[in-house]
């Protein structure tokens, strides 16, 4: 199969959307082989963590999302999770909790990875593949090596200071100087290879059964210090005890309506389908809207039920193996029609939680300002289709590369301190959890026929991404091109009530017509811009679209097999 170079493709057969082409190329390849979709995707997954080593691999975790051929749509999550003796203690020093910063990079901050764990399952039960065939375009890829890009340089020179911490991501990601490694460069991690080898060979129990675990818990316990580092290192508290009982779990999507769609996402511990679901469900129960409505209307409905969505999210969302979630209480039609009718929240500060009565006190949610994680999508042109956000948290984890495996780890707890308090949430650590995620690999269905995928990274708003892309596509009718192109704006009910916008949207004339309905903007900062999407739309004559992000992260790229 030949790969060309676009963002957008369409066509009748396999179809794959992801961020970087030798993704791509891994998913052709295993394709080839007569894998399917799982196959495929595990694949591209194990290539990202090659050459988008700052947003994904086997130092993290995710959501898996598939559509099989049987109709039938399952999840396998797989978040990071906390070891037995993380606690209220964790990031706490002289009485005081650690800044964010300085969490991110300390020993604490690592989950069990679980992305070894999903995609050994992953194969199992729905592949066609075994592991060797599968690992192999990502063996060679970081073997050979590839050319470091501007928006790998990027992300690298943003965590110089913190990698020039630890000896062996020095060696990997940096120069002599301490620099980030430059744009064309390049960038070999025979490391990494060699691990993915031996997992190939061995099977994924290695990973956590084994030399990989006990790696993992040395690097952590015992970070391996750069010479000439200055900055305080601070240890874990992971054993392999925390490996031996780390699981995947096999779930039931959480499924939703919207309009005359029925959608599909991850559950909890990730609040993306959650959130997204209570923000259509009020959408929903407004007074109906067309695709000719005014975009300025359409907007408005949208940013007024992310407050909302966003108020409940901080209030009761969390690990739900641990703590108690109204779940049905917050979907219930009555809840929703309550919420539905707060459209005239005053622009001047945060919206409240509704009056939902908890059980035992949820976590707090907050994951960091982050263009991390990584979406990809693809279909096998026979029935079988992912959906797949995978994540080491922050941009480039802890920075902790494990010596010996070129595996970079993630920084999932870095977001649990005991300063962090929703209305209802006591926001402290406890061992084994899994941080509530923000996560959302979608399907969406009509009479029963999936029609679209969309995914997207970025933090918190991956919610408001992925919500901005469902209500344009399927409520102002725009195709998921466009929808993936159009200027994004997020709200997540901060406490002076702003949104933040990207500057291309601040330019266009419906943030005028916004702010004359009492919405007010701050400038999108980073360079990044907010989300780097992909997904797939099918059409009534049975072709698919394969769409990629366009222009934010660097852009993405698309292919359509045709049979």
């Amino acid at each position: 199969m030949t790969r060309p170079a676009r963002h957008t493709a369409q066509g009748r057969g396999a179809a794959a959307a992801a961020e970087d082409p030798r993704v791509l190329d891994a998913i052709a390849t295993v394709l080839e082989k007569g894998g399917n979709a799982v196959d495929a995707a595990v694949a591209g997954a194990a290539a990202q963590g090659v050459c988008r080593p700052m947003s994904g691999g086997l130092g993290g975790g995710g959501f898996m999302v598939i559509t099989l051929p049987t109709g039938r749509t399952v999840v396998i999550e797989h978040r990071e999770q906390a070891s037995a003796a993380f606690g209220p203690d964790s990031f706490i020093e002289d009485g005081r909790p650690l800044p964010d910063g300085e969490r991110r990079v300390h020993g604490e901050s690592v989950g069990v990875p679980g992305a070894a764990r999903a995609w050994d399952e992953a194969l199992k039960v729905y592949g066609r593949l075994d592991l060797a065939e599968v690992l192999a375009p990502a063996i060679e890829l970081a073997d050979r090596g590839f050319e470091v890009d501007e928006t790998l340089q990027r992300e690298i020179h943003v965590r110089r200071n913190d990698f020039a911490m630890f000896e062996p991501t020095c060696d990997l990601y940096l120069t002599p100087e301490k620099e980030a490694i430059p744009v064309g460069h390049v960038l070999r991690n025979p490391d990494l290879a060699r691990t993915y080898e031996k997992l190939a060979a061995d099977g994924m129990d290695g990973f956590y059964h084994g030399w990989v675990a006990d790696a993992i818990v040395a690097a952590v316990n015992e970070p391996p210090e750069a010479s000439g580092n200055t900055r305080t290192i601070r240890r874990g508290r992971l054993a392999q005890g925390d490996f031996l009982h780390y699981q995947a779990r096999h779930l039931e999507p959480l499924r939703y309506r919207f309009g005359e769609y029925e959608l599909a996402g991850a559950p909890l511990p990730s609040s993306g389908a959650f959130s997204i679901a209570e923000a259509l469900a009020i959408l929903d129960r407004q007074r109906k809207i067309t695709p000719n409505d005014d975009m300025a209307e359409h907007l408005h409905r949208y940013l007024t039920a992310c407050r909302l969505a966003f108020a409940d999210r901080e209030a009761y969302l969390g690990d739900n193996r641990l703590v108690d979630v109204p779940v049905a209480a917050l979907l219930s039609d009555e809840y929703l029609q309550a919420r539905a009718s707060q459209t005239g929240l005053p622009g001047g500060h945060a919206a409240e939680p509704g009056d939902v009565r908890r059980g035992a006190p949820p976590w707090v949610a907050w994951e960091p300002e982050s263009p991390s994680t990584i979406h990809l999508t693809v279909t096998d042109g026979e029935g079988c289709t992912v959906s797949y956000t995978s994540t080491i948290v922050s941009m480039g984890g802890c920075g902790i590369v494990v010596p010996g495996t070129g595996i970079l780890l993630n920084d999932a707890l870095a977001g649990r301190a005991i300063d962090r308090g929703g209305k209802f949430g006591a926001g402290r650590p406890m061992g084994g959890m899994r941080p509530l995620s923000s996560m959302a690999p979608t399907m969406v269905f009509r009479d029963g026929r999936l029609v679209q995928t969309v995914g997207s990274p970025g933090g918190t708003t991956i919610i408001t991404t992925v919500l901005q892309i469902l209500y344009l596509t399927l409520g102002a009718g725009m195709s998921l091109h466009d929808a993936l192109a159009y200027p994004r704006v997020t709200q997540r009910n901060r406490a002076d009530g702003k949104a933040e916008a990207e500057p291309e949207f601040l330019a266009l004339d419906v943030a005028g017509a916004l702010r004359e309905r009492g919405h007010s903007f701050d400038t999108w900062r980073p360079v990044e811009g907010i989300g780097a999407a992909n997904g797939l739309q099918w059409h009534e004559d049975g072709s698919v679209t394969a769409v990629a992000e366009p222009m934010r992260r660097g852009g993405g790229h698309a292919t359509v097999w045709d049979r």
